[in-house]
């Protein structure tokens, strides 16, 4: 089984990846909606990307290319994980 609301970090230089997995639909709803409530609040736009692994659960990618900004990224990704509940995530 997937895991639910579980967020991965990824970091390189001049890169930041983070994912937030789901396993069901309204997760997978929370977790878009808290994108959209994080971008408009900070008025950063990363990249997203959704993949599904099931019918019901998946992930969401959100990328940043960090050159210049990468304070941003991880207020970003800090941001998105209190709208979401999450206290801690994997590295």
């Amino acid at each position: 089984m997937a895991r639910d609301m579980c967020a991965d970090v990824k970091m390189e230089e001049g890169y930041m990846r983070m994912s937030v997995e789901y396993n069901n639909d309204d997760s997978k709803k929370k977790i878009q909606e808290a994108i959209g409530v994080v971008e408009k609040k900070m008025q950063l736009f990363p990249d997203v990307t959704r993949r599904a692994i099931s019918d019901t659960a998946g992930n969401f990618s959100v990328e940043f290319g960090v050159d210049g900004i990468p304070r941003d990224a991880g207020d970003f990704c800090q941001a998105l994980m209190d709208e979401l509940g999450i206290n801690n995530c994997s590295i």
